[in-house]
């Protein structure tokens, strides 16, 4: 049976919910950027840019997104969150498929690059799988019933300049199941690693965005 899953992030648009790791250390790391567009509009070749990053759809097979789908890109400080929302009010059912679809993002400031990755989902109970995978690095990131890859931080990588992304539904449970958001977060290099917002990036300790399933 699909349940509603507790989402437990505090996000300024009220679309997802960002948590705030490490208190007073990163209050002064405010929200830099953001961008939405729907489904359709970025499917149709709008790119969504915010801060220095760009992400353009490349390609989906048999995911059964609706046109009015949520896509977004979000800038916290060193921090970029893309997310995809199938529970938006034009479109308030899950996604109930399995399928899966590509996108590139991009750094533009030639100082900076992409050193660390890790993956989300909120979904219903028995769900199944999501799976991130890249063109540019090894890394398989799979959430399963909505855990996160890691549990904790992130998954560091060799700095990149653009990632190519897949991500995958399996959804096991279908139709009674279905997933109501993912997210692929993307961590960028610090122009000063000595200060404290650096030492929490390094070591996966920086800020954090997690769905927890509500039983």
């Amino acid at each position: 049976m699909m349940t509603t899953n507790k989402l437990t992030k505090t996000f300024a648009s009220g679309s997802l919910a960002i948590g705030v790791l490490a208190g007073a250390v990163l209050t002064a790391t405010n929200a830099s950027a953001a961008s939405m567009l729907t489904w359709a509009q970025w499917t149709g070749g709008t790119p969504l840019a915010a801060g220095d990053k760009i992400v353009k759809y490349v390609s989906h097979n048999n995911f059964g997104a609706d046109p009015l789908d949520d896509v977004e890109l979000m800038g916290m400080g060193h921090h970029y969150y893309f997310i995809y929302d199938a529970t938006t009010g034009g479109s308030p059912d899950p996604n109930i498929s399995s399928g899966s679809f590509t996108y590139t993002i991009e750094v533009t400031d030639p100082n900076k690059f992409i050193v660390g990755v890790d993956l989300d989902s909120n979904v219903s109970s028995n769900y199944g799988t999501v799976t991130e995978t890249f063109v540019e690095v090894p890394n398989v990131l799979v959430s399963v019933n909505g855990s996160a890859d890691p549990a904790v931080g992130f998954y560091p990588i060799a700095p990149k300049k653009l990632l190519t992304v897949t991500n995958t539904l399996n959804n096991t449970g279908s139709p009674t199941e279905g997933l109501f958001q993912l997210q692929n977060s993307f961590h960028q290099s610090v122009p000063e690693p000595g200060t404290i917002l650096g030492l929490l990036a390094v070591g996966g300790l920086g800020l954090v965005s997690r769905f927890k399933k509500q039983k």
